[in-house]
């Protein structure tokens, strides 16, 4: 961390192997560089927070290929970080979403600016969603413009607050919007998949955009129809008892007496969802397991297993199994023995948006699950 000739504000080095790697994953994708900013500015800032932090389910690629920012959970705080290129300081703008959505709406503001020549990026100041409801200037593109003089330029305001004062009056009420009608909302992301459409954001109402982009459903279709990426299992849905022919319930595929000795069999309290996916794994069918549950703090619990198609059976040694997140990291990952005949990844807790891949690997075969929680 740099403190710079204004003792206030901080700028922090960015990893030279986190530019490359994100860039690497991103660089061929719709709306790249946004989706690269937002992710740069997330990962360089969150690690100078002594706290744990909450990460929102809007802080994942389908949200950032439309709009810019990024949120979090600080000390029972929303966050939001709203980074920029240009080096002018004389004023925060702040994408209508992060003002005037009900979900959406943080407690305070952080103004960013990335230099990626330098590789740095500085935090010049932070405000209220109440400072911008009330001083900030709306423009045409759903945009509020702050005046650099509202702002707070010493952060160390903002940790002392946070302590002192935590029921600091911070937002104020904004309208709540209706959820779009299935049908709308279709005949709206086929209009919005048009890629000569550059801002999607811009081309209907906002209460209807406002709508889409807060329904991972929907938002997560739109971010696929305009990428041409394969869809994604949706495990939010399956919460709501919402699933696809491909994952099957455990009784449909496994027989119950094999379900129950691999502790898979539901039971009067099992508040769980457990669905199966089969595997066609060379010259062996094997069958991917996620269980789900849903936790007090709002986040899923998730439970992945590979295994064989019986007791008797096993699987190929050297099976890998794997957890990977968006930016292309292994998270977790196992390999099965000579006579294992299931192997299972940790159990993980994961906020509602977030986008990752399960990988399974025999030898130079290599199947993959995308998923979003």
């Amino acid at each position: 961390m740099t403190i710079l000739s204004d003792p206030t504000q901080i700028e922090l080095e960015i990893s030279p192997n986190l530019v490359e790697q994100l860039w690497r994953h991103h660089k061929s994708t719709f709306s790249h560089w946004n989706i690269f900013l937002n992710q740069i500015c997330l990962q360089t800032f969150l690690p100078t927070l002594e706290e744990d932090v909450i990460l929102d389910s809007a802080s994942v690629p389908s949200f950032w290929a439309h709009v810019n920012g990024a949120a979090f959970t600080w000390r029972n705080k929303r966050i939001i970080l709203i980074p920029e290129i240009s080096i002018d300081t004389t004023e925060y703008t702040i994408p209508q979403e992060w003002v005037d959505i009900e979900q959406l709406v943080g407690d305070y503001y952080l103004a960013v600016k990335i230099n990626p020549d330098e590789l740095s990026m500085r935090v010049w100041g932070y405000t209220t969603h109440e400072r911008i409801k009330s001083t900030a200037t709306y423009n045409f593109d759903r945009t509020y413009s702050l005046d650099a003089q509202y702002l707070i330029p010493d952060l160390n305001v903002l940790w002392v607050v946070s302590q002192l004062n935590p029921d600091e009056p911070t937002r104020v009420t904004v309208p709540t919007f209706s959820p779009v009608p299935t049908t709308q909302a279709e005949n709206l992301l086929l209009r919005c998949s048009n890629t000569n459409i550059i801002q999607p954001r811009l081309e209907i109402p906002f209460s209807l955009w406002a709508s889409l982009i807060t329904d991972d459903n929907w938002r997560q279709r739109l971010y696929q129809l305009r990428t041409g990426q394969p869809a994604k299992t949706n495990l939010s849905q399956w919460l709501q008892n919402t699933f696809t022919d491909t994952w099957q319930a455990i009784d449909s595929i496994l027989s119950p007496s094999s379900g129950a000795s691999f502790g898979l069999r539901a039971t009067e309290t099992d508040t769980s969802i457990k669905r199966v996916k089969s595997l066609n794994l060379p010259n062996e069918e094997a069958f991917l397991v996620l269980g789900l549950e849903a936790e007090p703090d709002g986040r899923i619990g998730i439970r992945i297993q590979l295994r064989s198609r019986s007791q008797d059976e096993y699987l190929p040694p050297e099976t890998t199994l794997k957890l990977i997140s968006a930016s292309g990291d292994v998270i977790q990952s196992i390999q099965s023995r000579n006579q294992d005949n299931i192997i299972q990844l940790k159990r993980f807790k994961s906020p509602v948006g977030v986008e990752f891949s399960i990988q399974v690997e025999v030898g130079d075969f290599v199947v993959t699950e995308n998923c979003v929680s």
